[in-house]
């Protein structure tokens, strides 16, 4: 009579099974990790750029009141200035840097230029009215 040896495996899994979940897992949590980060950014441009949207329109409906834009090179000054205009004095970037910059092409208060520094590289972004 012949015997055949039973192996007994016991439940479970192996090292091998191990390791190669574990990377599968570290490898989409990174792909995650790294898309959050960059809809994060992109989210933080876009509120920026939708500020200044807000404040060149408030200051279109300023000169069209008083026939000139507020003479100002402060931001903060200028958004005082707009106080009536604006649904809010609370215009500040995302990462409370304050990138905002206002600045006027003349001193009479013709045109006016509107910058924000958007990320990663600081890349200005200009908003301006003839």
């Amino acid at each position: 009579m012949k015997k055949t040896l039973k192996v007994c495996r016991s439940p479970g899994f192996t090292m091998i099974e191990l390791l190669v979940v574990t990377t599968i897992i570290i490898l989409l949590s990174t792909i995650a990790l790294v898309s959050y980060s960059r809809a994060n950014v992109s989210a933080r441009n876009g509120k920026r750029k939708a500020d200044l949207e807000t404040v060149r329109q408030a200051l279109v409906l300023y000169r069209t009141d008083s026939g000139s834009y507020p003479v100002t090179s402060d931001f903060d000054d200028m958004i005082t200035d707009l106080t009536g205009y604006l649904g809010t004095t609370s215009i500040t970037d995302p990462q409370n840097e304050a990138p905002y910059e206002y600045t006027y092409s003349s001193a009479a208060g013709v045109t006016f230029t509107l910058e924000a520094k958007l990320e990663p590289d600081a890349e200005n972004y200009p908003l301006s009215n003839p």
